[in-house]
């Protein structure tokens, strides 16, 4: 007996000592590894140009239409090995359910959810309960590095699913919203990287040439891409509120380069009346519509480059958010779709 206590006296310091170390090492490795995404980061902004964004096979879809919920829901019925979820409102109830049966067909299901809704605080607590008693990993996000978790992600296997809309049902039926859905290799090992880092509660740097993701390089890229203007602009826009955006577009209207953004209509969000009169008042062309609800967020310039995400034209979005978008080569024919749909959104004012 006597032996066995010098034995744990002698071994024991020696296990703290090394467990100790390891963890040491570890958080060292870890900051550097941080350290050397940021600098990567800094470095790919300061070379950053549109010439940089590259091509991507990708399919965009539009809402208001279910078949948009159809098709997700069943991405997550056929998925055999992960689904990862972050989002800002998830109140869907078919996407909840396939997410629960997911994991009881033994797929790694992850869900991080905003706490805290602008507006509707706790609006998230009914499915983060769900999800939690049927055995599904779901987390909040870390309040700490983010003012919100605005993000709205999908990664389902090897697709990756990036939109302008929540998990709600008013996404899918009544709201004006895009759909990125891709699978490029590079973007959706990044994507994946960002969101565990995030559930974790961790700080990352990662992106791509096409990928926006705030509060890394979303000002940065997005303020690039409307300077690269030469033709025209037109923007969907929730809302909108940023000095240095609306500067970029009054120099470019100078330049005799017309835009044309369709908002939300006041009476859906009431913070537009200012903002509106703003972009008025510097000859933008802005239009509003009721009917769909205007909730996406995107770009068209030149007919060339376009940005589809969950960043709003807004300080807070583009500067303390969690947010993610993507910048993509437009085609003739999705030019051509976006054109007409955006036409039909906000249609010009005929006097």
């Amino acid at each position: 007996m006597f032996c066995k206590k010098i034995l744990f006296l002698v071994l024991f310091p020696v296990f703290l000592f090394t467990s100790c170390t390891n963890e040491y090492w570890q958080f060292h490795e870890q900051k550097q590894t941080l350290k050397t995404e940021k600098q990567k980061t800094i470095e790919s902004l300061q070379d950053f140009s549109v010439e940089k964004i590259e091509s991507r096979d990708i399919e965009i879809l539009a809402t208001p239409d279910k078949k948009v919920l159809d098709r997700i829901v069943s991405m997550i019925e056929e998925s055999e090995k992960q689904v990862f979820v972050e989002v800002y409102i998830f109140t869907e109830k078919r996407i909840l359910q396939a997410l629960k049966d997911a994991k009881k067909r033994w797929v790694d299901v992850r869900v991080v959810l905003e706490k805290n809704v602008f507006g509707a605080t706790g609006i998230n607590s009914k499915t983060f309960k769900e999800l939690q008693n049927a055995g599904v990993s779901v987390t909040y996000d870390n309040s700490k590095l983010y003012n919100f978790v605005h993000t709205k992600l999908l990664l389902i296997d090897d697709t990756y699913i990036i939109t302008t809309g929540n998990l709600s049902y008013s996404s899918f039926t009544t709201n004006r919203e895009f759909y990125i859905i891709g699978r490029n290799p590079t973007d959706l090992q990044t994507l994946q990287n960002i969101f565990l880092a995030d559930f974790e509660g961790k700080q990352t740097f990662e992106s791509t040439p096409n990928l926006v993701i705030s509060p890394i390089n979303s000002r940065k890229k997005i303020e690039i891409l409307l300077t690269s203007a030469k033709k025209d602009i037109f923007l969907y826009a929730e809302n909108f509120w940023d000095e240095s955006i609306l500067n970029i577009l009054s120099q470019k209207v100078t330049d005799g380069i017309p835009i044309t953004i369709c908002m939300a209509d006041p009476t859906k969000v009431s913070s537009n009346t200012k903002a509106i009169a703003l972009l008025k008042s510097r000859w933008i062309d802005v239009r509003t519509s009721k009917k769909p609800m205007i909730h996406a967020k995107r770009a068209l310039i030149d007919d060339i480059y376009s940005y589809i995400g969950s960043e709003n034209f807004s300080t807070n979005s583009l500067d303390e958010n969690r947010e993610i978008g993507i910048l993509t080569k437009s085609s003739p024919d999705t030019s051509k779709t976006f054109h007409t749909l955006f036409e039909s959104d906000c249609p010009k004012i005929t006097k």
